[in-house]
């Protein structure tokens, strides 16, 4: 009854929500009111607040938690209870206060990290499904014998095979990263090998037909402390991402360079980002590219976090766009960082 009422609710308007919100409030304040001060009613006014926060927004949750606790005191006030102090019902209303915003608090903080384990998960089903139903297809002709097992038949199925393991791989790394229980394994890095890895993972991939990937001129060599496998993960989408967005014939550059203790990557193509997009950049459902996809840059922020980087991103009609990754020289030893 209670998963149909929910479902219910995630179907209407915040506006209509706000409007339960309110009816509910009036209720318990009602009910509040008429059974005096000697039975005690604040649990209750939690049930308006936790309903607008978590179906509507947290900002409409935190105008009831006010709205809470003043008619709390408005019904204190009108009963017959008599306190040594008559600063002491003001006191009171400033606890209940605290505590409903602290619950409202946990609350939409909880509705956050469901909202992004949810587009999480509708991304990684959405691309594998395209993934594994390409992969089917392919089979299926060949089982049938409609098209013959050709080499490039046999190289189609094997990218399709290989993306699949890297999306299902990106999916473990970003769930234990979201967890803070992303294991992290500090190496020395050569940034100039860094770089040549990337470029050669990236050189003959299909993102990069008919279009031009080069190295920096001012990509210097030196080393730092990182997880390798992590960065390399944070570089790949950034010139993944860049090659995506540029047209036939662009020209994309990645290099690197040492700013006193940082160790910063940048990838530079010539498309600019509309400002609209710009805004929201790093958040888990946003893309250039199309709405069915955003989890690269998304990606980016969360790994470079764990990294205790820092990733940014200017992007103008004259300049085009380029993103930014920094990285300590030395890596910050934590209790989830592993020294071989």
């Amino acid at each position: 009854m209670s998963l149909i009422f929910d479902r219910f609710l995630d179907r209407q308007t915040p506006a209509l929500v706000a409007v339960l919100g309110i009816f509910l409030l009036a209720v318990v304040s009602f009910l509040d009111y008429l059974t005096g001060f000697e039975f005690s009613f604040s649990i209750f006014y939690l049930l308006p607040i936790v309903l607008v926060t978590w179906h509507s927004q947290p900002r409409t949750g935190y105008i009831f938690c006010f709205a809470a606790a003043m008619l709390w005191l408005l019904n204190d006030s009108s009963s017959s209870q008599i306190y040594s102090n008559e600063l002491i019902p003001i006191w009171n209303m400033f606890v209940r206060l605290c505590f409903f915003l602290l619950m409202t608090y946990l609350l939409a903080e909880l509705q956050k990290h469901e909202q992004r384990r949810r587009a999480l998960e509708r991304i990684f089903f959405h691309d594998i499904l395209n993934i594994v139903g390409s992969v089917r297809g392919y089979a299926e002709l060949l089982k049938d014998n409609q098209v013959p097992g050709t080499q490039e038949v046999y190289n189609l199925l094997y990218q399709c095979a290989d993306r699949s393991l890297e999306d299902i791989e990106a999916q473990r790394f970003l769930a234990n990263a979201e967890n803070d229980e992303l294991h992290v394994e500090v190496t020395s890095i050569n940034s100039q090998l860094m770089i040549n890895l990337i470029v050669n993972l990236y050189q003959n991939h299909e993102v990069s037909r008919n279009k031009t990937l080069s190295i920096s001129k001012q990509t210097e060599c030196f080393e730092f402390e990182s997880d390798q496998s992590l960065l390399s993960r944070v570089l790949g989408n950034m010139l993944k991402n860049a090659l995506e967005s540029s047209a036939k014939g662009g020209v994309v550059s990645i290099g690197c360079c040492r700013k006193q203790e940082w160790a910063c990557f940048w990838v530079h193509n010539q498309e600019a980002i509309s400002p609209s997009v710009q805004k929201q950049i790093f958040k888990q459902t946003i893309s250039t590219k199309s709405k069915n996809r955003g989890i690269g840059t998304y990606s980016m922020k969360l790994l470079t976090d764990c990294l205790h980087g820092r990733v940014s991103f200017s992007s103008n009609e004259q300049e085009g766009t380029t993103f930014e990754a920094c990285y300590p020289v030395r890596f910050p030893k934590t209790q989830n960082s592993y020294y071989p």
